[in-house]
């Protein structure tokens, strides 16, 4: 899209404006959840008016994009009404829904804009740079603030959030056939990777393989094998980067910390820490799905055992227990939803990943690009969840229906569709 085009349609009125006053809000978000909670509630408002709007030509997109969004809508729907059947099972219910009908709502709205409104060269022109932005915005709320305890939200989930904008960003970057706007993507992604390093969130680390599993695609396409020494080059120097810092005396990255405390945990009991308490909250976990596998113990039973654990033991072994009875959640999304929902709260937890999936299957034949950003969200998601319950913070929620949001409405689209050769017709759309 030239200068004068961007000029053009980013007036108030213009769908476009409302479209790039989503990306400020994408561009702010890891500085403030309520920010992100705006992009959010954008596209789901942007979604429903379209919805309900009349309009004389609709565009029949039986693409790939359209297949995706499909499969996406449908996955979150499985899921949020296998949750919903558990919480009507149980009479308390569970602790919260929010998770799955965030992502549900905003699946529905971007699967009415994906078959209405096909303006995926918009989304991507103004969006790319909104998540470089949130990079840099990442990187700059990190290095201000004091502890990683005082960021916007949890560490963990904050740090994987921002990992979900790399892995919208790093796909682009080496597609890019601008070399000037390469270069600043790139300074933006190492922001966003300095940023997930300094959270010192072990969860999110994973990131740090993005560039050699890219190293790995582009070895395969031969267009791309002049792009795969810098590939190599970073995914090697990442490696690097972790095994200097396990090995640093002040272990920035907290790698050995990690190890100390596993092991610690399991020859001593002392379950006192980050590591050890999520080693005994899995044991704990585990024990309750084998007692219910189908329907699980319920989110209550589950609080009550946590917060009780270790009372009926010596004051020694009592007091070894003392993190973990101040905890809510086992710290592992797989085994949390075993706990609590058995077979079926599992399911519900899997349904997510399958709509990642299935979004990732559907794009490879018409957007490559498209198609890794949703398995490196795939990635990014499915691992972080070993670690901690991500799905109980409400900014993680947000954040990952705003990058899936942004992989759909961006991905191109099929020769033939009139969206693949530049912005709509504004005649058409108003």
């Amino acid at each position: 899209m030239s200068t004068t085009d961007f000029r053009q349609h980013l007036r108030p009125g213009e769908p476009t404006f409302w479209i790039a006053l989503i990306g400020v809000a994408v561009a702010l978000s890891p500085a403030n959840t309520k920010v992100a909670g705006a992009a959010w509630l954008f596209i789901c408002v942007a979604g429903a008016v379209v919805a309900f709007q009349s309009r004389k030509v609709r565009v029949d997109l039986s693409d790939g994009v359209a297949a995706a969004s499909r499969a996406w809508l449908v996955c979150c729907a499985v899921s949020a009404m296998l949750a919903t059947a558990l919480a009507l099972y149980r009479p308390h219910g569970p602790d919260s829904l929010h998770a799955e009908y965030r992502l549900l709502a905003a699946a529905a709205a971007v699967h009415v804009l994906v078959r209405k409104r096909p303006w995926s060269p918009v989304w991507r022109s103004l969006m790319l740079p909104a998540v470089a932005m949130a990079c840099v915005t990442a990187l700059l709320q990190v290095a201000v603030t004091p502890d990683r305890l005082f960021l916007p939200s949890n560490a963990l989930p904050w740090a994987v959030s921002v990992a979900f904008l790399l892995c919208l960003l790093l796909p682009r970057l080496f597609s890019a056939p601008d070399s000037t706007n390469r270069r600043w993507w790139g300074v933006a992604a190492v922001a966003g990777l300095l940023a997930v390093l300094m959270s010192q969130s072990r969860g999110a680390y994973g990131v740090l393989l993005l560039p050699l599993w890219l190293a790995g695609s582009a070895w395969r396409q031969t267009h791309l094998q002049a792009r795969l020494g810098r590939l190599a080059t970073a995914g090697v120097a990442a490696m690097l980067l972790l095994a200097a810092s396990a090995w640093h005396p002040a272990d920035p990255l907290r790698l050995r910390l990690a190890v100390t405390e596993v092991s610690n945990a399991q020859a001593q009991g002392d379950y006192n820490t980050s590591m050890g308490a999520r080693v005994y909250l899995w044991s704990l976990a585990w024990h309750g799905f084998t007692e219910s596998p189908l329907v699980g113990i319920g989110g209550q039973e589950r609080l009550k055992r946590i917060h009780e654990a270790g009372l009926d033991l010596p004051d020694a072994q009592r007091s070894q227990l003392a993190v973990v009875r101040k905890v809510g959640h086992v710290h592992n999304q797989y085994l949390h939803a075993a706990m609590d929902g058995g077979l079926v709260g599992l399911a519900a937890t899997l349904a997510v990943l399958a709509g990642l999936a299935a979004g990732a299957f559907r794009l490879r034949r018409i957007d490559r690009v498209a198609s890794q950003q949703m398995a490196g969200l795939l990635f990014m998601h499915a691992t972080a969840s070993l670690t901690n319950v991500n799905m109980a913070h409400n900014y993680y929620a947000v954040m990952l229906a705003l990058a899936v949001s942004l992989v759909l409405l961006g991905a191109r689209r099929t020769p033939g569709d009139p969206a693949a050769a530049g912005l709509p017709d504004p005649a058409a759309v108003r």
